[in-house]
């Protein structure tokens, strides 16, 4: 028998089983005769082999079942359930047995229900108490740690917990604000009090860890927690990740794992019409300009969860396009992706493309977005994306494109930049062009967590370089949402234009960066002004105070999706393509300034920033 080699763990649980099986045979026939009768073994006819056939049957039986198989100090209900099955049919068949082999004999019948009872009580009751033995060992000198939520992923992390004795944490109680707990115990823990009631907790028991252990939270009650835990000095606070992990059953000590900004600032799961999206992407040939970068990349493999036909990756960047083909193709090997090095400016290139390939669908994500840097690179911004958006709008319905989605910002919002006034020029030029053939919607949306060149990679180098972490201003905000939210929002205003409109994505709440900062800080285990220093820098050039999705006279009306509203946008101005080809033609002949009233005549409500004009820059003045 391999099952016993080498292993001296489960010979003691062999030997343990068969004392005990012997031990509940020979009490059950004492029972029987209520131990008046002191010679009543004698009475049984060869015991010896009975008591033979009892351990061949028992260990073959027991086997079967796998109950050499389990770890004792693991020991669950799923063990005592094939103890009970093992036990029985071992009754059965020894029943059986002695009934055929005429050693049935001067055996009390009743007695195998006894022995059955007894042999039930005696292998599972070993096991158990194993397993307590070894949870009492926990290190009663650990970490002074609470639980957050006394719900199911509570219970089953304590119970985890108490298996491993030699993690360092004692755990003294939980905290719930479910007042009807109060009071209650869990595996021997109560429940002590809330989350409010944490700072006097922590200070009388001196807790130093805190595990939160409610992944049905949202992302407030998160941030409620985690400032309550702020208040606590050098209290290290983990979570567990997702109430998938109660279903899968994953809730223990090694899930646990840090708090991400993600957790603190994302929302509730998106919930998509798939139907919709399926129709406009399956079996269809997709275009993703940007391909690259952030929203682009997660774009791309979003789309390709819904089996495009083929999908084409156009970016500038060699590096980043490389990147996201290369992932794409170990992630999807059955959909054929073509990266494309391009730039949106030529116009010769982009035709052949699009002549070549003939995509159903665009996603136009290609754009400069960073609003201090295109202030000094003004030519830039307007080449890539106003004429950049241009020129692929204008090939998309010479090869008769069938949708056409543009990527579009909060910043195009009374914009106070020259980044944001080219977005929403950008944003004109495909509420003019959309027409029957090719239709043409916008998707406006704020920050997403974690993109290239955004405030939260910004922070986490200058905390992991000691500070200080800078700040524009105190009362500057933003809206945030994830990078796979913001996609698969796109995704879904995508299929639901009929040409023209302005798609709002749901943004939540915003955001101070100021807060945003002190979070990430605490996030790291360090205490701002004291371990890392916050600085206010003052607003950059072209940077607003307060972001807005809406601009004074749009309005919104709903739409079949509840996190996607569509605006009432105000009318393009006359012969806008005309405007903007005329500029164009003098582009380069302009100054910052100059680029700036020229902006200005086209988007009304761009308040342009002209301190930071070099007055001392030459220029040929603009006609």
């Amino acid at each position: 028998m391999k099952l016993f080699n080498n292993n001296y763990r489960i010979l003691l649980a062999f030997g343990h089983d068969i004392i005990v099986g012997i031990c509940s045979f020979l009490l059950a026939i004492a029972l029987r005769f209520s131990f008046t009768q002191y010679s009543f073994l004698e009475k049984i006819p060869q015991l010896e082999i009975k008591v033979l056939i009892i351990i061949l049957i028992q260990t073959i039986v027991f086997v079967l079942f796998g109950l050499y198989r389990g770890v004792w100090r693991f020991s669950s209900t799923h063990d005592l359930k094939q103890i009970i099955k093992a036990s029985i049919l071992t009754t059965i068949t020894v029943f059986l047995t002695f009934h055929l082999t005429d050693n049935i004999q001067g055996f009390p019948r009743s007695s195998f229900f006894v022995y059955c009872c007894l042999l039930v009580l005696s292998t599972g009751g070993g096991r158990f108490i194993y397993r307590m033995l070894k949870e009492s060992k926990q290190n009663l000198y650990g970490d002074h740690t609470l639980i957050i939520g006394a719900g199911n992923a509570g219970e089953q992390l304590i119970r985890d917990i108490k298996r491993y004795h030699n993690i360092k944490y004692k755990v003294l109680g939980f905290i719930d604000d479910d007042t009807r707990l109060k009071g209650r115990s869990i595996h021997g823990l109560r429940v002590i009090g809330q989350c409010s009631n944490l700072p006097e907790i922590a200070k009388k028991f001196s807790i130093t860890k805190v595990f939160i252990a409610i992944p049905s939270a949202t992302s407030a009650d998160l941030r409620r927690i985690i400032t309550i835990c702020e208040s606590v000095d050098n209290l290290q606070v983990k979570i567990l990740p997702s109430v998938a992990d109660i279903i899968d059953g994953n809730v223990n000590v090694s899930a646990l794992r840090e708090v991400k900004l993600d957790d603190l600032l994302g929302r509730d799961p998106i919930e998509l019409d798939l139907n919709s999206i399926g129709k406009m992407l399956t079996d269809k040939t997709v275009l993703i300009s940007g391909a690259g970068g952030s929203i682009g990349s997660e774009l791309a493999e979003q789309v390709c969860k819904f089996k495009p036909n083929h999908l084409i990756l156009l970016d500038i960047s060699e590096y980043f396009l490389y990147e996201i083909d290369r992932q794409l193709k170990q992630k999807f090997s059955d959909i054929s992706i073509i990266p494309i090095v391009a730039d949106i400016r030529s116009t010769q290139r982009i035709r052949s493309l699009l002549k070549k390939y003939s995509p159903h669908i665009i996603y136009h994500a290609a754009a400069y977005k960073q609003v201090p840097l295109m202030e000094t690179n003004h030519i830039e911004a307007y080449e890539t994306n106003i004429m950049g958006t241009f020129n692929l709008a204008q090939e998309a319905i010479s090869a008769k494109v069938e949708r056409f989605v543009m990527v579009s910002t909060d910043k195009a919002v009374n914009p106070t930049s020259i980044m944001g006034a080219t977005k929403r020029i950008a944003e004109m030029i495909c509420q003019e062009m959309s027409c029957s053939q090719t239709k043409f919607t916008n998707v406006r949306f704020g920050n997403v967590l974690g993109s290239n060149g955004s405030v939260i990679p910004l922070f986490e180098e200058q905390i992991k370089n000691g500070g200080p972490v800078t700040v524009t201003h105190k009362e500057i905000t933003r809206y945030f949402m994830s990078i796979p939210e913001a996609a698969q929002l796109i995704l879904q205003a995508g299929s639901m234009g009929y040409g023209g409109e302005i798609f709002i994505l749901d943004m939540g709440e915003p955001i101070k960066i100021y807060d945003l900062a002190v979070k990430m800080i605490y996030l790291c285990g360090l205490k701002p002004f004291d371990d890392i220093d916050i600085k206010i820098t003052g607003l950059r050039p072209g940077e607003k105070l307060y972001e807005e999705l809406l601009a004074d006279e749009e309005n919104t009306l709903k739409t079949p999706h509840p996190s996607v509203r569509v605006a009432c946008a105000r009318n393009v101005p006359d012969k806008l393509i005309e405007q903007i080809k005329q500029t164009h033609t003098k582009l380069y002949e302009m100054d910052q300034k100059e680029i700036q009233i020229m902006l200005k005549e086209i988007v009304t409500e761009y308040t342009p920033d002209f301190k930071n004009y070099d007055s001392n820059t030459t220029s040929i003045p603009f006609q």
